[in-house]
């Protein structure tokens, strides 16, 4: 499994890979402090990276979706004028609120 970290618009970066369980993924995630301030959304991915095995709480609405795909949802709600400067939370809302009108 890998981690990645993702920014508002959908672009992201593999953290680390490796991972035997999600709890090791989770634990590396919960250590890495303030680096990667602009990609502040963690997900545990399957070994390829194409699939979203755990997030958080809060989106647990892409477990099983593919990175693909969230990173469109992403780019989309991004472009909301109610996203311009938003926070972790209030971005986080948003993102619910757009999956939940699907």
């Amino acid at each position: 499994m890998k981690l990645i970290v993702m920014s508002f618009d959908g672009d992201y970066t593999v953290e680390h890979g490796g991972f035997k369980t999600v709890s090791e993924a989770w634990e590396w995630s919960n250590n890495m402090g303030s680096r990667w301030f602009f990609y502040p959304f963690h997900f545990v991915t399957s070994a390829s990276g194409k699939t979203i095995k755990d997030a958080s709480e809060l989106l647990d609405w892409t477990v099983g979706q593919r990175v693909t795909t969230v990173q469109k949802v992403f780019d989309r709600v991004s472009g909301f004028p109610e996203a311009k400067d938003a926070d972790v939370d209030k971005f986080t809302y948003l993102l619910w609120r757009e999956v939940a009108q699907d």
